[in-house]
């Protein structure tokens, strides 16, 4: 629940409503784990724009989140 806390107020002060937010609960649909490798959560996965990134951890790093999602913070 952290994770997703901290990416809503990443996203909210960063992105300006220019993204999405799917959650998917891996024990519903373990599958999806396999074919994305996720091998430990919480993982943030981000698919666009190329290439797909993907963080792990609760997120709480903004100055990490950022760099890991290529955001550029605005000066």
């Amino acid at each position: 629940m952290s994770a997703l806390a901290n990416l809503k107020k990443i996203c909210s002060e960063h992105l300006g409503g220019r993204y999405r937010i799917k959650v998917i609960d891996l024990l519903k649909n373990p599958k999806l784990a396999r074919d994305h490798e996720i091998l430990a959560l919480p993982t943030l996965v981000r698919q666009l724009p190329p290439p797909v990134r993907k963080i792990i951890g609760d997120l709480s790093n903004t100055e990490r989140v950022l760099v890991g999602l290529d955001i550029r913070v605005a000066k």
